[in-house]
């Protein structure tokens, strides 16, 4: 008899601790990601900084700007997008602040009727405004096509390919990111900046409950059989 139930209390123990290892380095998991959310969370809730600062020191993303200067509408890159569940473009469009930096700034979401410039009411003064810092790093899916540097269209965010197509003056200095703009007091306003959110998966909660039930179940099944051979 005892031949028959060591093997299952061997490998049932070994099943049950290797479940609780992976529930207890979700656990992990789940409290770095959350550190990490509220570290982004408390950068969106800062106080601005200058786009100067920022690159001075290494960017992190969701750090809030203020910038001040001019958007070169002659040279907008256009990424295909979604609006209000149609077809919509992203307008990124080339900035010049006061200082002579150069940068990115995402500006939202036109829906496909937009897409011409001369359809909008584009500002061609000086103006202010709050962003906030986006890598998009490695954001090309398996099935998007090309992109369209030529005409300026985008399909997946490729950073350094849109800087040398914004035909940025030479000699000026010009950040590594893209600036996301906040949205404004018009909530109706073309291009329609979304609230920027981190698109950080958190399902490691679920994941560890998952885990440990398994272990349970493990435990209870050879916990029955064990006591069936034992009887």
């Amino acid at each position: 008899m005892k031949h028959r139930i060591w093997p299952i209390v061997l490998f049932a123990g070994l099943g049950i601790a290797v479940l609780c290892a992976l529930g207890i380095w979700q656990v992990f998991r789940l409290a770095e990601k959350q550190q990490l959310l509220a570290e982004i969370s408390g950068r969106l809730t800062a106080e601005p900084v200058l786009l100067s600062d920022v690159l001075e020191r290494d960017a992190r993303e969701f750090t809030k700007v203020e910038i001040s200067g001019m958007f070169d509408h002659a040279h907008e890159l256009q990424k295909l997008a979604t609006f209000d569940g149609s077809p919509g473009w992203q307008i990124i469009t080339p900035f010049t602040t006061a200082e002579g930096l150069a940068v990115l700034v995402d500006r939202g979401v036109v829906p496909d009727s937009l897409r011409d410039p001369a359809k909008r009411a584009e500002v061609q003064t000086v103006i202010e405004l709050a962003a906030v810092v986006r890598a998009h790093d490695g954001e090309r899916g398996f099935f998007d096509p090309e992109n369209d540097v030529e005409n300026r269209i985008w399909y997946w965010w490729d950073i350094p390919a849109m800087l040398a197509s914004a035909s940025i003056p030479p000699g000026m200095k010009v950040a590594p990111f893209v600036l996301q703009a906040l949205p404004g007091d018009d909530p109706n306003a073309f291009p329609r900046a979304a609230k920027p959110q981190a698109a950080l998966r958190n399902s490691h909660l679920q994941y560890a409950v998952t885990w440990f039930s398994l272990a349970f179940v493990l435990m209870v099944i050879a916990g029955l059989f064990i006591r069936k051979q034992v009887r």
